[in-house]
């Protein structure tokens, strides 16, 4: 083997993007097959590059993992908080924050199950401090909506943690059975939710 040669082991892909796609690419594998039986010489032929180039941006699946993660609960949190902030009535702030959860993993749907669903096992225990971070973040964003609603008396909330964990709980198993050829969408699904849980929240 020449020097040239030798040289060439292990350079990072030349691919637009690589992050993305190494992360693309791992998540439809991993929502598919699972965390456990999902290598990172899996990764490598579906990406198309070799196993000592996807080396150069991950060097264990672990960490590939733990990057899907964190950008889909980062990503989620952008998409709640742009919909939130596009409307002023409580009411249609938890539907425009439902509506765009459930946007969320029907757009990107390989990324949601792979992130939540992907591995087994005792979920939290497997977060990252900055992903437990992210989640929390998420969790207090809702939280806060609702805590707003009721300051200025447009919702009734005994207990606001635990309401809001049962709203993201609904969200997260529909996740689980929602399908893209049904007859409505993720959004439309979520907004019957919403619709059903102002009315029990309504002071009237």
């Amino acid at each position: 083997m020449t020097k040239k040669n030798r040289s060439r082991l292990g350079r990072p892909p030349t691919i637009k993007d690589p992050v993305r796609t190494i992360c693309d690419a791992a998540a439809s594998l991993i929502a598919e097959k699972g965390y456990d039986t999902t290598s990172l010489q899996d990764v490598a032929n579906a990406v198309g590059v070799t196993k000592a180039g996807l080396y150069h941006y991950f060097p264990t699946k672990q960490a590939l993992f733990e990057t899907i993660v964190l950008d889909t609960l980062e990503e989620l949190y952008r998409y709640a908080s742009a919909a939130i902030a596009a409307e002023t009535d409580h009411r249609a702030k938890l539907t425009s924050f439902m509506s765009a959860h459930a946007a969320y993993f029907s757009e990107h749907g390989e990324r949601y199950r792979a992130s939540f669903f992907g591995r087994s096992g005792d979920e939290l225990a497997n977060y990252t401090p900055q992903q437990v971070a992210a989640r929390k973040a998420y969790t207090r964003l809702l939280e806060e909506l609702l805590e707003n609603g009721v300051r200025d008396n447009a919702f009734v909330v005994s207990d606001i943690p635990t309401f809001a964990r049962g709203i993201l709980g609904m969200l997260n198993w529909m996740a689980r059975w929602y399908r893209a050829d049904g007859p409505q969408t993720a959004p439309q699904i979520a907004e019957s939710y919403a619709k059903t849980i102002l009315a029990g929240l309504s002071k009237d």
